[in-house]
């Protein structure tokens, strides 16, 4: 429940009047259920369809365990922070998508969620979780989607 009023901050702060916002306001609007359902981990109660390696991914963050909890510590923050094209660092686990990313902070760690928007069929088929705040996107691992 925590995660969905840090969550909610965050799109209420981006959703204020803008007109340039609009594009991405809507490709957040598709990713952030997604990012919800992890960090409230849901397991199967979560509504929304990961596939492919997404499902793997998201695996980790769905099913949570106490001792998860004590490595982490208490969810800080959840923040949208943009939409990224694909770069050097993410085309490959991406399969060179446009992914929405969050910063995720916990009082013991932070992470950064790259959730490319669900295909027309509803499912998310891709996504990045790794380590460090978003702009350590240069000097932390790309790949990472467990907890360390």
């Amino acid at each position: 429940m925590k995660a969905l009023a840090a969550l909610s901050l965050a799109i209420a702060a981006t959703t204020l009047p803008a007109s340039a916002q609009t594009r991405i306001v809507k490709a957040h609007g598709e990713t952030a259920p997604a990012l919800l359902c992890m960090l409230d981990h849901t397991g199967d109660r979560c509504k929304v369809d990961f596939a492919g390696d997404a499902r793997r991914t998201a695996q980790t963050w769905l099913f949570w365990s106490p001792n998860r909890d004590f490595a982490l510590g208490d969810l800080i923050s959840a923040e949208y922070a943009h939409t990224q094209s694909q770069n050097a660092y993410t085309t490959r686990p991406l399969f060179g998508r446009t992914a929405d990313v969050y910063y995720v902070k916990y009082k013991h760690q932070d992470y950064t969620f790259y959730i490319v928007p669900p295909g027309q069929d509803g499912k998310i088929l891709y996504m990045l979780i790794r380590s460090g705040r978003p702009e350590d996107e240069k000097t932390e691992p790309v790949g990472l989607s467990r907890i360390r």
